[in-house]
């Protein structure tokens, strides 16, 4: 039976995709680690995406510590074939989030915006949340990638009850191999874009980036105007020091917003 309640998501959020770089010894010792983090790391709105035979353990090693996980794909196509998993399979096995649409799959796999739009949906009917990745292929102008991220989005939303979560993760498929993030004024229109195709969602909506994260980039895509929510981080994940300092600019994104949305004492009368 699908679960309908809505999740709500954290204000400010961060999550790393494993891809298949762990093994089940490699994974628990990475865990080990980011319990030890666990204060910070929920607060800063962590999420881990894992393949299948880790789930299993990310139950266990994630329990209690608001650290949360999900899977890297789902099949929503009617009955799944061999070795792929349904929606209700990955939420049954604990997931609290699905990833779609990652560029990788996009161009080795085929996956088009349709199938995309189809896995989030299935996400969402499971109560999971859809974390959906768009992005250019190639490097450009910025209206090229708004161009690009606008149409991958367009099918997701129509897809997607209107009241249900959704995590975009801008993510440009050449930034992996140009050992540099997308420029900073390019994340900004693109984040406002995507705001504003999203302004009449009623479920709770956040916007990161991705693509070549080291410690910095937050802060210089957030001087730059880009309105996100957050990062996708990638390597950076797996090294102590780099994910301590993104760690660090998420809460202090954290902490801005909380003090904005502060309300301002009022004087007493003389």
């Amino acid at each position: 039976m699908a679960a309908t309640r809505p999740r709500a998501l954290p204000p400010v959020m961060s999550c790393t995709n494993t891809k298949a770089l762990l093994d089940h010894t490699t994974f628990l010792a990475w865990a080990d680690a980011l319990r030890a983090e666990a204060p910070a790391l929920s607060r800063a709105g962590f999420l881990v995406l894992l393949p299948a035979p880790l789930f299993d353990s990310a139950v266990r090693a994630f329990a209690g510590t608001g650290i949360a996980w999900g899977a890297q794909d789902v099949w929503s196509d009617g009955a799944p074939p061999t070795g792929e998993l349904p929606a209700e399979a990955l939420a049954h096995a604990g997931c609290q989030a699905v990833m779609c649409g990652h560029h990788e799959r996009r161009r080795r796999l085929g996956e088009s915006d349709t199938d995309v739009a189809g896995k989030a949906a299935a996400a969402a009917g499971q109560a999971m949340v859809p974390v959906v990745c768009v992005g250019e292929r190639e490097e450009g102008p910025a209206g090229r990638a708004v161009t690009a991220v606008l149409d991958q989005a367009a099918p997701v939303l129509d897809a997607l009850p209107a009241d249900a979560p959704l995590v975009w993760l801008y993510e440009p498929a050449w930034t992996g191999g140009a050992g540099a993030p997308a420029p900073y004024p390019q994340i900004a229109e693109v984040a406002a874009a995507l705001r504003e195709r999203c302004a009449g969602r009623t479920g709770d909506t956040r916007v990161l980036y991705g693509g070549a994260v080291t410690p910095g980039v937050l802060t210089r895509a957030l001087e730059a105007g880009a309105a996100l929510d957050g990062m996708g981080i990638g390597r950076a994940a797996h090294d102590p020091a780099q994910r301590a300092a993104v760690t660090a600019e998420l809460l202090d994104l954290l902490a801005s917003r909380e003090q904005a949305a502060a309300p301002v004492p009022r004087k007493a009368p003389t």
